[in-house]
């Protein structure tokens, strides 16, 4: 997916510690922001090594970007037992125009 968009807000860059299925340590990086296309609000990350690259870019507020990225769905059970459905933006590329 490609969209221009205007970001609202940005996150901090981000590493959490977690431990792979192989016994090994591992970080997950990221980096969130907000946006606004048109009248829709949504959230979208950068993760791996395309958040580090950005860990530091500044990004203007109420400037149009075109973004780039893929929306991921995943279900699950919750603990009552129903399904519970979510959209994750993952975001690919952004450049300012």
């Amino acid at each position: 997916m490609e969209q221009l968009v205007l970001i609202q807000e940005v996150g901090a860059y981000s590493e959490r510690q977690y431990n792979r299925q192989d016994g090994t340590t591992e970080y997950f990086k990221s980096r969130g922001m907000t946006m606004k296309h048109g009248g829709d609000t949504f959230y979208g990350e950068m993760t791996g090594d395309y958040a580090s690259k950005n860990r530091d870019t500044q990004y203007a507020a109420n400037t149009p970007y075109i973004v780039k990225g893929a929306w991921k769905h995943r279900t699950w059970q919750d603990q009552q037992g129903q399904m519970r459905h979510e959209n994750t933006f993952y975001i690919t590329d952004i450049q300012a125009l």
